[in-house]
């Protein structure tokens, strides 16, 4: 990891929650959800490296949604889209 990288992830446990939420709005472009701190801390980490290395390649996505097809009977409960800041790129 960068030293860039490292110093946002280790910045982010002594920021205060007001400085998270602005962190989530630069980096999401979406309102901080109503969750607690420590699951802003683990989204915005994952974000920053994200951002930084890579998300998920398309074929590990198209595994996942199909692993997931398959323990749910693929049948979708009609309403549900998971988290709204949660960003699939492929």
């Amino acid at each position: 990891m960068s030293d860039t990288v490292l110093a946002q992830l280790a910045a982010l446990k002594t920021a205060p929650i007001g400085a998270l939420k602005h962190k989530w709005r630069d980096l999401f472009e979406t309102e901080p959800p109503p969750y607690n701190r420590r699951f802003l801390e683990h989204r915005l980490a994952y974000r920053i490296q994200e951002l930084a290395y890579g998300g998920l390649k398309p074929e590990t996505i198209k595994l996942l949604r199909a692993m997931g097809e398959e323990l749910d009977g693929g049948e979708r409960i009609p309403g549900s889209r998971g988290i709204g800041a949660v960003r699939m790129f492929g």
